[in-house]
């Protein structure tokens, strides 16, 4: 890579860490929310959905955002707005408008995937390398944030973990001011004279909706839902499944510190869905990797401490390494001025439909037990492996 492709993934890295740790905070401090708020899991479930399904729904206007006016602007709204966000958050005195500022927290952040992945598949030339350094990145916050949350929320109470997680926020906006970010684009040549010429609006409206792409949408869509699913309760059910102690720490400390470690693996998933994302058979490899992390969230329900947490590494692991994958699959199959908006139409499948998950589990969790919301999503996961097969049929399709 060259110096200024280094500078933009150290920058994309470190922020996806950030609009991933900002949702983690949520159901790390869970069992503290459930205490100060007196709700059940299923009213916690709703509350999450809103958070990420809010993170979802920016996605597509924050796609069509990027090709309007680049992605530096979009950077100073979504950490500088995400950092307010937290504050509110952490002043709010009741549950409306706690609420209210987790919706706002993920509306501000929604932003930040189209952008990251349009401006890292536009100017890194070997995108696929950076796709899963950012992925990867983007697991270290997933397995820091919880743990840093809950240890600040069983210390100090969970407004202090909305309060100092504003911090890193206004720090990336500040650097992103530095960055050259602008992506080049081709000029158009002139038609000769007398030939056909097409409206410079360009791209047709069901250019986005291929059969091909559809799908990728929907794969992206179940695999963000068994992601969710799983992790809105992790640390909860780590906490009530895992009999070991560590120090004095409390049960939400605990059950904080081991979803983190079990989020970790994510970071290697990553890396490696992006090394594989440049070798050939991409789709049939996607397949593999949707088949393998069946077993292991199966798992998860019918084990405990140690057992517990060794399935939940695995299953992460191939759960991570499907993102930059699915990245890389839209990519392929879509031109520079699409990938804004297709982007956007992707990460609203993942964080606005997959979303829902956090409903789902909620009331399973509630009707059956924490346990069932894995069984739950292993249908999920036959699901996506369903789609796998098929696009690993049509793989000739739409590839640009």
């Amino acid at each position: 890579m060259t110096r200024e492709e280094r500078k933009i993934v150290a920058l994309t890295g470190w922020s996806h860490a950030l609009t991933h740790g900002y949702l983690l905070v949520f159901p790390a401090v869970l069992l503290l929310l459930k205490e100060e708020f007196s709700m059940g899991y299923l009213g916690l479930g709703v509350i999450g959905n809103i958070m990420t399904f809010s993170y979802g729904l920016g996605a597509l206007p924050g796609g069509m955002i990027y090709n309007r006016f680049g992605p530096k602007r979009l950077y100073l709204l979504c950490f500088l707005g995400s950092a307010g966000a937290s504050l509110l958050i952490a002043a709010s005195p009741g549950l409306i408008l706690f609420t209210a500022g987790l919706a706002v927290l993920g509306a501000l952040g929604s932003v930040y995937h189209p952008m990251a992945n349009s401006l890292l598949t536009s100017k890194i030339k070997n995108y696929g390398i950076a796709l899963g350094i950012h992925g990867a990145a983007g697991n270290l916050g997933l397995a820091v944030a919880p743990i840093l949350a809950a240890l600040i929320g069983s210390r100090w109470g969970w407004r202090w973990a909305y309060l100092l997680f504003a911090v890193p926020g206004i720090i990336l906006a500040v650097w992103s001011i530095f960055i050259d970010m602008e992506v080049e684009r081709k000029e158009k040549k002139s038609p000769p004279a007398g030939a056909k010429t097409t409206p410079p609006s360009g791209i047709a409206f069901w250019a986005y909706f291929s059969l091909p792409l559809v799908i990728i949408y929907l794969l992206n869509m179940f695999n963000s839902f068994c992601y969710h699913g799983a992790t809105i309760f992790l640390p909860t059910y780590m906490a009530k499944h895992i009999s070991i102690r560590v120090f004095s720490w409390d049960s939400v400390a605990i059950g904080g510190m081991f979803s983190g470690i079990a989020l970790c693996t994510g970071v290697f998933g990553q890396y490696m869905g992006g090394v594989l994302g440049q070798k050939p058979n991409l789709e049939r490899n996607f397949l593999i990797l949707c088949a393998a992390g069946l077993p292991f969230i199966l798992a998860m329900a019918f084990t405990r401490d140690l057992l517990l947490i060794g399935a939940a590494l695995v299953y992460f692991f191939f759960n991570f390494a499907l993102q930059p994958t699915t990245n890389i699959l839209l990519a392929r199959r879509t031109t520079v001025p699409m990938r804004g908006t297709a982007f956007g139409i992707f990460f609203f499948a993942a964080f606005g439909l997959g979303s829902l998950a956090s409903s789902f589990s909620g009331y399973i969790a509630e009707q059956f037990g924490l346990p069932w919301v894995f069984v739950g999503l292993s249908f999920t996961t036959v699901i996506l492996i369903a789609l796998a097969y098929f696009l690993l049929k049509i793989k000739d399709r739409g590839i640009v």
